[in-house]
C-alpha cells in the first residue's frame, strides 16, 4: 500500500518557503507518493498560468490561508476561494502550503492534515530578503511601495516585519494546540545540511526515502538551481546575511522586539554572539523539544 500523507507546509513569508516545498513535493515523490495537487485540475489554473504570479508554477501549487471561520485557497494579491469542506481538501491534497499565522478557531482546519511542517528563519535574513523581492516585477505591480531602494524599504520596514515574524512563530510554537503535531525546520540547518533535514522529514512523515534518494532531491533543488527556476525569489539563499546590511542599532532594535523567541531557538542576538555559532546550535524550543528528540 502506497504511503498517502497530507502535508501542511507552514512558514513566515521569505523563511526559504518556496525552496522547501520543492524539496517536500520530491521528497513525497521519492516516498512512494503519488503526488496531487487540487490546483492542478482548477479551472482557472491555465488563466494563472498566463500571469506573472511572481513565482514559477504557483498557478498549480495548492496554498491556503485560514482564518477563523474559513480556510480559503489562496494566491496572494491574485487569487482566493472559499474552500467549503477543508477535510475533503486536506484529503485530496498530498501537500498545501500556508504563511497563515496560527489563531484562535483555526484548529479544525489545521487538524484536517496529517502532518505539519514549520520552517525558521532568522528574523534578520528575513526582514534582509523581504527588503529586495519587493522590488521583483511582481511586487512594484501588487506591493508598491514609496521607497526607492531596498535599502531604504529595510530601514523603515525592519521593526513591523520582524514583529510579525515574532507573532508568526510565538503562534505555532508556543500557542496552538498542543495535540497538533508539529515538525520544525530551521532554514539554516536545510542549507548547511540539506539531505540531513530531508531525511528527519521522511521520519516524521512514515516515509522510506534512501540515503541516495535523500541526495539526489537536494542536489535537484541545491540553492544555486533553485535561484535559476525562481530568479525573483531566491536571491543569495545563505544565511547571515544581516550582518552585511544591519548597523548595531538596528540590530538591537530586533533584539528589543524579538530576542526572546529568537534565543530560545539558539539564534546569535548580536554580533559578538555570531562568533564560533553555527547553526547546530539552533533547536526546537521547549515545547517542542519532546517532538524533535524523537525524530
Amino acid at each position: 500500500m502506497k504511503p498517502d500523507p497530507h502535508l501542511l507546509a507552514l512558514g513566515y513569508p521569505k523563511c526559504g518557503n518556496v525552496w522547501l516545498r520543492a524539496l517536500l513535493a520530491d521528497l513525497l515523490r521519492a516516498g512512494g507518493v503519488d503526488f496531487r495537487q487540487i490546483m492542478e485540475n482548477h479551472p482557472i489554473a491555465p488563466v494563472l498560468e498566463e500571469m506573472d504570479l511572481g513565482i514559477r508554477d504557483q498557478a498549480r501549487q495548492d496554498q491556503v490561508r485560514f482564518d477563523p471561520l474559513r480556510a480559503y485557497q489562496d494566491i496572494p494579491a491574485v487569487f482566493s476561494w472559499a474552500i467549503p469542506d477543508i477535510d475533503a481538501y486536506a484529503a485530496a491534497t498530498s501537500m498545501a502550503h500556508s504563511h497563515s499565522s496560527w489563531m484562535r478557531g483555526i484548529d479544525p482546519f489545521i487538524g484536517a492534515f496529517s502532518h505539519r511542517v514549520l520552517i525558521v528563519r532568522d528574523p534578520r535574513d528575513v526582514a534582509v530578503s523581504w527588503s529586495r523581492w519587493i522590488f521583483t516585477p511582481f511586487n512594484k505591480l501588487h506591493r508598491p511601495t514609496l521607497h526607492e531602494t531596498p535599502e531604504a524599504l529595510l530601514r523603515s520596514d525592519l521593526p513591523l516585519r520582524v514583529a510579525e515574524w515574532n507573532v508568526h512563530q510565538k503562534g505555532w510554537l508556543e500557542e496552538r494546540t498542543p495535540d497538533l503535531s508539529l515538525h520544525l525546520v530551521f532554514y539554516e540547518q536545510l542549507a548547511d545540511d540539506t539531505s540531513r533535514e530531508l531525511g528527519r522529514i521522511a521520519r516524521y512523515l512514515g516515509l522510506e526515502v534512501s540515503a541516495a534518494a535523500l541526495k539526489q532531491v537536494a542536489a535537484s533543488h541545491a540553492l544555486d538551481e533553485m535561484r535559476k527556476k525562481q530568479p525573483h525569489h531566491i536571491y543569495r539563499g545563505s544565511w547571515g546575511g544581516w550582518l552585511e546590511h544591519l548597523d548595531d542599532r538596528q540590530v538591537h532594535e530586533v533584539q528589543r522586539i524579538c530576542g526572546r523567541m529568537m534565543k530560545s531557538l539558539g539564534y546569535p542576538l548580536n554580533r559578538a554572539d555570531c562568533q564560533g555559532w553555527t547553526p547546530d546550535h539552533l533547536h526546537a524550543p521547549e515545547s517542542l523539544g519532546r517532538l524533535r528528540a524523537s525524530l
